[in-house]
């Protein structure tokens, strides 16, 4: 099998390749006080800054097989170099358990891509599968060359499966951007229905954050396009289940000082948004207060009226946030008046009429909850 080579420091030329012996038996060093089996047909990966393996592909089908022995808490990146061929990639635990996967290109590469893992157990053995794929051509046209490289301990996992368990509480979290590229992932249980909100201060102005499930989609978002804040929130409402705060440090070269996060369980939303979860208020109701809690967040009340009389709805709220008003009759559409959206006119056909709160969707780079007020007038029959 052309690239089977065992990568210790200067143990062979990477171009000329033994394969490793089945099921090869390494030392796991001496914290671990034990010794580690090498899956067999694997190549055992030794981290080196500077060595970097080429590898040619020997079939369409043929995939490439490395593992490695993790130290505690420390961070791998594997670093595919610029000129290597399509292909897909997939890290698996001792157990055969998925850590990772991806196809970053699908064709020969013009920039290298850093795959970043870390807080694995200590002596433990990680596989890595590399398998040719490619949207251009019908065989491999470059090589496979790749750095493995350890950059030392890391504060918070990079993966899924290694991150660090966080409670929501009032408790500041610390954490350090070790370097360019990595991310710290934090998971926590929610509840459904709960509004859980994360407010960061970084020591740069470069960062990226979110809140994503475990098949990394957000739903919690910010926007630092600019890379002008250095103090970053955001909020969702939780679906249920396990979620993960992902912090990145964007800077080029790492600060050593550190980025502080809180994340805070909001309780349960305020205001249903859909008819079938309105807020009841009945006739004669003045004015409610109430909040925008996140992004794309709506409330919607079910408002006692009089049929036949017009009425006035206006919104105020605070935080320089822009607030909208519409309105629907029971199973109609939700309609705005033009002009002005934080007000809006209707004139009642049936005892109750549906009003909704919402602001506009444009992403911040720091979430800050609105609370607002709505009003209501009764203009009796006179038109609107």
């Amino acid at each position: 099998m052309i690239g089977a080579c065992l990568f210790a420091l200067g143990a062979c030329d990477s171009k000329d390749d033994p394969a490793p012996d089945a099921g090869a038996t390494v030392d796991a060093g001496t914290d671990a006080g034990s010794t580690v089996v090498i899956p067999e047909g694997h190549t055992l990966l030794t981290p080196s800054a500077t060595e970097v393996h080429s590898l040619a592909w020997e079939g369409v089908e043929t995939p490439l097989r490395f593992a490695f022995v993790a130290q505690a808490g420390h961070h791998y990146d594997l670093i595919v170099e610029a000129g290597s061929d399509g292909y897909i990639l997939e890290l698996r635990d001792g157990a055969g358990t998925s850590l990772d996967y991806g196809i970053p290109n699908q064709r020969v590469s013009e920039t290298p891509h850093a795959w970043h893992w870390s807080r694995f157990a200590e002596g433990s053995v990680q596989t890595v599968e590399v398998t040719w794929f490619s949207a251009y051509s019908e065989a491999p046209v470059a090589p496979f060359s790749f750095r493995f490289v350890d950059m030392g301990p890391d504060d918070h996992g990079d993966l899924l499966a290694t991150a660090t368990p966080w409670t929501p509480s009032e408790q500041v979290l610390v954490g350090r951007g070790e370097h360019w590229g990595e991310r710290d992932l934090l998971s926590f249980q929610s509840v459904a229905g709960n509004v859980y909100a994360l407010d960061c201060t970084f020591p740069t102005p470069y960062w990226d954050l979110s809140i994503i499930n475990s098949r990394e989609q957000r739903f919690g978002i910010t926007d630092n396009s600019n890379f002008t804040e250095t103090q970053a929130a955001t909020a969702f409402r939780s679906p249920g289940g396990m979620f993960y705060a992902s912090i990145k440090d964007q800077q080029d070269s790492p600060t050593p000082q550190p980025y502080t996060c809180v994340l805070k369980d909001k309780g349960a939303e305020d205001h249903g948004d859909t008819v079938e979860t309105a807020t009841v208020l009945p006739a004669g109701t003045a004015s409610v207060q109430a909040k925008i809690e996140m992004l794309g967040d709506k409330d919607i009340f079910s408002l006692g009226v009089v049929a036949g009389h017009s009425y006035r709805v206006s919104c105020t709220i605070d935080g320089g946030k822009g607030c909208e008003v519409r309105h629907a009759v029971p199973g109609g559409e939700f309609t705005e008046d033009p002009g002005d959206r934080t007000k809006t006119t209707f004139k009642a056909s049936q005892a109750t009429h549906f009003v909704l709160v919402q602001t506009n969707p444009i992403v911040p780079a720091r979430w800050v909850e609105g609370h607002y007020t709505l009003q209501f007038q009764d203009l009796g029959t006179s038109a609107p």
